[in-house]
């Protein structure tokens, strides 16, 4: 099966594709969708079916779409959906962990990644759409550490470890990540499929 993976970001595209080796996976720049998709939605689910119905309203075809964003107890759930731009507009991933830490400064360090994707397609002549979630909990470490992973990686420590997303082995991270749980969930829902 094909599918679009409705991001331009190569780190997750290159996850993704590792993580589900036997689908024929592309990214919106193999099909020329350069729309800007605008993620009004106010939870991960919305902002997941917003993306993914609007490139497969652009392409017709599979389209799966994620929505991950990393939320902290000691701020209120923050930053959530607006993980991405926390720091402001244009993302700096250095800047969105600057000042999550300096936000955390003397408060619960508890967090946890979440990721919800959203898969849609035609099944017997029917648009459907499918959601798939996964969450990984730990604590935000109180620097940067490690030069592996991208966004918040570097200062996230997984449950029952010591070091960060940032000091492990792609494969280490993927096989216990948000992404990676929601990616083992899909992966198992579409091999009822023909592939």
């Amino acid at each position: 099966m094909k599918l679009v993976f409705a991001t331009t970001n190569s780190h997750k595209l290159h996850e993704v594709r590792s993580m589900l080796p036997d689908l024929e996976i592309v990214d919106l720049k193999s099909i020329g969708f350069t729309d800007e998709v605008k993620e009004m939605g106010l939870s991960f689910e919305e902002n997941a079916y917003i993306k993914a119905k609007a490139v497969y309203d652009f392409c017709g075809i599979p389209t799966m779409a994620e929505d991950s964003g990393l939320c902290c107890e000691g701020i209120g759930g923050d930053p959530g959906i607006y993980t991405a731009r926390y720091g402001g507009l244009p993302v700096d991933h250095d800047r969105n962990m600057d000042k999550l830490l300096s936000a955390l400064n003397g408060r619960s360090r508890k967090a946890f990644f979440r990721t919800v994707a959203c898969f849609i397609m035609k099944e017997d002549g029917e648009e459907t759409s499918t959601f798939f979630d996964g969450e990984i909990h730990g604590e935000i470490s109180q620097e940067k550490r490690g030069n592996g992973g991208f966004g918040y990686d570097p200062i996230f420590i997984p449950e029952h470890h010591t070091t960060t997303f940032a000091e492990m082995l792609d494969e280490d991270k993927a096989s216990m990540s948000h992404r990676g749980r929601a990616m083992l969930l899909f992966g198992d829902y579409i091999k009822k499929f023909k592939l």
